[in-house]
C-alpha cells in the first residue's frame, strides 16, 4: 500500500496505539489526537488524506468534524467507526459524506481494503481535477489576440513558462495582467499544482503578510488558530503577487528572502519553512524610477525582473478588440442565458474606434452591459454607454451615402482604374480582362474624363502611338 498521511482521531488510547502500530505497519504517517477539539485544529493546519474517527469524543464528536470538514470544503477521506452504533447511524453518516463506517472491534483486514479503496478515489477525484483543469487551461485562461504586438508577447510568455524563472508583468490597469500570469501558469510544467493570487495593495502591511506567509496561534490579536500562507498552499505551484509594488520596504525583505532561499517563517514563529513555488509579479508603476527613489528595494526589482513582459494598452493595439469583442459576447451571453449571435452596422467599428482608457477591463464590462441590455438577437448602438454609442453615430454620419446605382458606378470606376494599372494603360488588354468591347471601355473613360491624363492620384492613359505597338 502506499504510503500517506493518516488522523486517528480516538479518547481510548489502548485502541489509538492499536490503530497507530497497525497503520504504521502499512507504510502510513500517522499522527493521533485525543478529542475532536485537538483533531479540528490539526485538521485546519495540516494536509491528511484519510481521517479514522471515533463518533463518540470529548470536545467535538465524529459527525461534527465531519460537518466542518464538509462545510469548509476540506479535500479528506474520513472514516468513522463507534462502540455501539446502528444500521441507520451508518446510512445516516455515509449520507453526510463519510466514506465508510465500522463498530469495534475494526476488523484489520476490512479496515485495510477501506483504507485502499478511499485513496483509489482520492486519485481519480486528483485525476479528474487534473481534467478540468486542461480544459479550464484551454479556455478560461486563453489569451486571445491579433495583434503583432501581442503575438511577440505570448511568444516570450510560453518561453518563459517553460522555466521556473521569476517573471514581471508590466501594464496599465485592465490590461490582462492576472490573464497573463494564468497563462504561464497553465503553459508550466506547475499547471497541475495550484495558482494562487494575492493582492498586496489590498492588505494593510501586517494582515499581507499573514496572509503570504501564514501565522501561529496567539502570534497577534485575534489569531486564534494556526493558519497557513499563500506560499505554503501554493506547494510547488505559482504564487501571484500583483500590485507588488504597494508591498512595504520590510515585506519586500522578506519576499527577497522567499525568492533567493525558498523559505520563510509564519507571523509568531522561527521554525523556516520551505516553499518550491514560483514567483510571478505584477505591477502598473515602473519599479525601476521606484527602486531609484527608494520605494522599492534595487535588489528585489532586479530578482523579480529575470523576465520583463510589458502588456500594451488596448489603444495601441486595436486590431485585437474585435476578436476580444466576439470572447466576450459569447461569454456574457452564456452567463446570462441570451441567444445574441451578431451586432448592427455601426456597433464594431464604434468599439473599435472608441480609445479604452480602462484597456482590456473596460471592454468586458462594455460588453457584459451590451448583453444585459440588448433586448433582440443582435447588439444595437443603444446598448452600449453614450460615450461609444454617440462615437458609433458620428461615424455613420460622416459616411457618404449611395444608392446602389451609385456604389455600383463607384466600384466599376475602382476597378477599371486598377485594371488599366496593371496593364501599364494598354485599353486591349484592360478591355479583354474586364470582358467588354474596346468602345465600351472608351466611352467609360470619357464619361470619367480618365482619358484626358491622371488627376489626384487616378490613371492616366497612355498615347494611341503606344497602344499602337502591342
Amino acid at each position: 500500500m502506499n504510503s500517506g498521511r493518516l488522523l486517528v482521531v480516538e479518547d481510548d488510547k489502548v485502541v489509538a496505539v492499536s490503530l497507530r502500530m497497525f497503520l504504521e505497519n502499512l507504510n502510513f504517517q500517522v499522527e493521533v489526537a485525543a478529542n475532536g477539539t485537538e483533531a479540528w485544529e490539526l485538521i485546519q493546519s495540516r494536509n491528511y488524506e484519510i481521517i479514522l474517527s471515533d463518533i463518540n469524543l470529548p470536545g467535538l464528536h465524529g459527525k461534527e468534524i465531519l460537518k466542518l470538514i464538509k462545510q469548509h470544503g476540506i479535500d479528506v477521506e474520513l472514516i468513522l467507526f463507534t462502540g455501539y452504533g446502528s444500521v441507520s447511524d451508518a446510512v445516516e453518516c455515509i449520507k453526510r459524506g463519510a466514506y465508510d463506517y465500522f463498530t469495534k472491534p475494526i476488523e484489520n483486514e476490512r479496515l485495510s481494503f477501506s483504507i485502499r479503496h478511499a485513496l483509489e478515489r482520492r486519485a481519480l477525484r486528483a485525476e479528474n481535477k487534473g481534467l478540468r483543469s486542461e480544459l479550464d487551461k484551454s479556455n478560461s485562461n486563453h489569451v486571445y489576440f491579433r495583434s503583432k504586438a501581442m503575438e511577440l508577447l505570448v511568444q516570450k510568455a510560453r518561453i518563459a513558462a517553460e522555466t521556473e524563472a521569476t517573471v514581471l508583468i508590466t501594464g496599465d490597469s485592465g490590461t490582462g495582467k492576472t490573464l497573463l500570469a494564468k497563462f504561464i501558469h497553465g503553459c508550466s510544467k506547475k499547471a497541475g499544482q495550484p495558482f494562487v493570487e494575492v493582492s498586496c495593495g489590498a492588505l494593510s502591511e501586517g494582515l499581507l503578510e499573514s496572509e503570504l506567509f501564514g501565522h501561529r496561534k496567539g502570534s497577534f490579536t485575534g489569531a486564534d488558530k494556526d493558519k497557513k500562507g499563500r506560499f505554503e498552499a501554493a506547494r510547488d505551484g505559482t504564487v501571484f503577487l500583483d500590485d507588488i509594488n504597494s508591498a512595504s520596504t520590510g515585506l519586500q525583505a522578506k519576499l527577497l528572502k522567499v525568492i533567493e532561499e525558498k523559505t520563510f517563517e509564519r507571523v509568531g514563529d522561527t521554525k523556516p519553512m520551505s516553499t518550491a513555488a514560483r514567483v510571478v509579479a505584477a505591477t502598473n508603476r515602473d519599479l525601476r524610477e521606484l527602486s531609484k527613489i527608494g520605494s522599492f528595494r534595487e535588489d528585489l526589482f532586479h530578482r523579480l525582473n529575470v523576465v520583463s513582459l510589458a502588456i500594451p494598452k488596448l489603444n495601441e493595439r486595436k486590431e485585437d478588440v474585435p476578436i476580444l469583442v466576439q470572447r466576450f459576447l459569447h461569454k456574457f451571453s452564456r452567463k446570462h442565458k441570451r441567444n445574441i449571435k451578431n451586432f448592427d452596422e455601426w456597433v464594431l467599428p464604434a468599439l473599435c474606434h472608441y480609445n479604452w482608457p480602462g484597456n482590456v477591463r473596460e471592454l468586458e464590462n462594455v460588453m457584459e452591459r451590451a448583453v444585459i441590455f440588448c433586448r433582440d438577437a443582435e447588439i444595437r448602438l443603444s446598448d452600449l454607454p453614450e460615450e461609444i454609442s454617440g462615437l458609433g453615430k458620428r461615424l455613420n454620419l460622416q459616411t457618404p451615402k449611395m444608392n446602389l446605382s451609385e456604389a455600383m458606378q463607384k466600384f466599376e470606376h475602382h476597378l477599371i482604374s486598377q485594371s488599366l494599372d496593371l496593364n501599364k494603360g494598354n485599353r486591349d488588354k484592360t478591355a479583354r480582362d474586364l470582358g467588354i468591347s474596346r468602345a465600351t471601355l472608351f466611352n467609360k473613360l470619357k464619361k470619367w474624363s480618365l482619358a484626358s491624363g491622371r488627376e489626384n492620384g487616378e490613371p492616366k492613359e497612355l498615347s494611341e502611338s503606344h497602344e499602337g505597338m502591342d
